[in-house]
């Protein structure tokens, strides 16, 4: 076999994998798209098909009937989108610090960060609650079932990650930027607006969608933390299901509605995503 052949039987089999991962992948969310399009006889009948036999948008109607599906929506978009501003002014600051300055306490505070990465979260759900309650008798601070205190809960675990990846591409920005800012009359906190940031929108933007699908798709502290007035979507789409088994087409609609966010947020940054990424897990 000469080159050629062997190069062509290498492009086919890597086309070959690509698809067949990306049946793997897309394939359950494509019939969850066409089955929220479809009435409930229609998904439970004996011959299932890809394409509706009768299209239909009461799914996406009646969705919010039973279940508070908008509620909860506008709950996980407050808690997300709550979470994402938080990290990435944080987790900026920090790893400009990082990355910029030499201090006593820079090497223990980064392995701190990595530290945290190698403990599982749910060891951190009874101290967390125990905290909140804690709050509330001394301080009077009402934490659980509140914005705030989901808000407060996954910035704390986002920031680990966060800081980390955008220390590491920050310092792929040369330092002589910085001084390049300060001579022409530049405060640091200047340098970092005005210059460093507009320079480090990749991986900001990673880090806005990390700590957003964070908030987005938790479950476990939502659980314990949230309440009536606060229950997220991930929380919300579990009471769909107990209370309305039988509609499965409802519960498509309102499954394809969690995934818009996150679609429409990696649509819009996904080249910086990628960029940011890529140099933040390269660059160190």
């Amino acid at each position: 076999m000469n080159k050629k052949a062997k190069k062509l039987l290498g492009k086919i089999a890597f086309t070959a994998a690509i698809i067949l991962v990306l049946l793997f992948v897309l394939g359950p969310y494509m019939w969850m798209v066409s089955s929220s399009f479809k009435s409930t006889l229609e998904i439970q009948g004996m011959e299932p098909s890809w394409i509706p036999k009768t299209f239909t948008l009461d799914n996406y109607k009646t969705m919010n009937d039973i279940v508070p599906v908008f509620d909860y929506f506008k709950n996980s978009l407050i808690i997300s989108g709550g979470t994402m501003f938080l990290s990435i002014i944080l987790s900026t600051l920090a790893a400009y610090s990082l990355s910029r300055f030499r201090y006593k306490a820079r090497n223990p505070y980064i392995m701190a960060l990595f530290s945290t990465q190698m403990l599982p979260g749910i060891l951190f759900l009874i101290p967390y609650y125990v905290m909140f309650i804690w709050i509330k008798h001394t301080f009077g601070l009402q934490m659980t079932n509140t914005y705030y205190g989901l808000i407060f809960t996954y910035t704390s675990f986002s920031l680990p990650f966060s800081i980390l990846m955008l220390r590491n591409y920050l310092d792929s920005v040369p330092r002589e930027i910085d001084e390049q800012a300060l001579i022409d009359g530049c405060t640091r906190v200047q340098a970092l607006f005005r210059v460093i940031i507009p320079l480090a929108k990749p991986g900001i933007a990673a880090v806005g969608i990390y700590s957003f699908i964070m908030g987005w798709s938790e479950i476990l502290f939502a659980t314990i933390i949230s309440g009536s007035r606060t229950t997220p979507l991930s929380i919300g789409l579990l009471d769909y299901i107990q209370q309305n088994a039988a509609h499965w087409g409802n519960m498509m609609a309102a499954c394809i509605m969690s995934t818009i966010p996150v679609l429409i947020l990696f649509t819009l940054m996904q080249k910086h995503i990628v960029q940011g990424l890529v140099s933040g897990a390269t660059k160190g």
